[in-house]
């Protein structure tokens, strides 16, 4: 199933945007300093049942990069705006601030979002996370003088990464300007992100009326097993129902219509590192 590119005109900004396949919409939000590219074998897979559209989120990509409006009201309004262009979406789909913005897209909008998928990123993220993601930004990041800087510059980063996922990386969310390449995200929409990125979510997951299923990389540094936990308790009258899904662990604790997955083998980077898997999980959450 191929991929392809496209700019979705909103008014709020342009945004560009990643397609596969025809049907139901499901809608992809990448996490921050990332892009659409990396939901591409997410897309190809799930494109042949779905209508698949990943997008660049603001400041990011290559779609508009605004001075300021990094909130997550902001993020959750371009949602709204991309649904308002594409129509209303069988889910939306996150990664980490993604997740974030899916999480409160789908509790904000619940008659146009049919279900969501937070991938690692829930409520009770510890304070130290989100400091060490802004102590990473200090100084921002000069100029990497060739694709094989950049090539290590992400391995450095998520060490996981497939050999595929580095070399889309590479291509998409990099870019050429005088002296070699620097990231597509612009610095300032990461910095405002980041000083925003810390929201309590336990409100709209306690009271999301929307089927969710929440993700976590099983050795993720960034959503412990300490926070997963304080999200997966918040209904705890509901019980437990586990099941084996692939290599996941599917329970349905939270409440009704909110799940939790583990999945093995992966860090952070979940939709990169297990994109069949993530396909999976999305496909058994959608059909019950």
């Amino acid at each position: 199933m191929a991929v392809t590119g496209s700019v979705l005109s909103t008014p709020r900004l342009a945004v560009a945007a990643r397609s596969a396949g025809e049907g139901e919409l499901l809608l992809f939000l990448h996490g921050i300093t990332a892009g659409a590219a990396v939901w591409d074998p997410v897309l190809e897979d799930l494109g042949r049942e779905y209508r698949c559209v990943a997008v660049d989120q603001r400041g990011h990509g290559r779609s508009d990069r605004p001075a300021h409006g990094y909130t997550a009201e902001d993020y959750v309004a371009d949602v709204a705006a991309v649904l308002d262009v594409l129509g209303p979406a069988r889910a939306v789909v996150g990664h980490s601030l993604g997740a974030r913005n899916a999480i409160l897209a789908g509790s904000a909008l619940p008659e146009r979002i049919g279900a969501v998928v937070a991938i690692d990123y829930a409520a009770g993220i510890e304070p130290e996370v989100f400091e060490r993601l802004r102590q990473s930004r200090s100084g921002g990041e000069g100029p990497l003088p060739d694709e094989d800087a950049v090539r290590r510059a992400v391995l450095a980063r998520s060490p996981r990464l497939p050999p595929d996922a580095v070399e889309r990386r590479v291509r998409h969310l990099y870019e050429a300007v005088d002296g070699g390449f620097v990231p597509r995200a612009a610095p300032w929409a990461v910095d405002q992100t980041l000083a925003a990125m810390d929201v309590d979510l336990t409100g709209a997951l306690r009271g999301t009326t929307v089927p969710t299923l929440l993700v976590r990389g099983a050795e993720s540094p960034f959503l412990s097993e300490a926070a997963f936990a304080t999200s997966l308790a918040l209904r705890p009258d509901l019980g437990a129902d586990p099941r084996d899904d692939l290599r996941s662990d599917l329970r349905s604790d939270l409440r009704a219509d909110v799940r939790g997955a583990v999945v093995a083998g992966t860090d952070h980077f979940v939709p990169e590192e297990a994109p069949g898997e993530v396909a999976a999980l999305v496909r058994g959450l959608l059909r019950g």
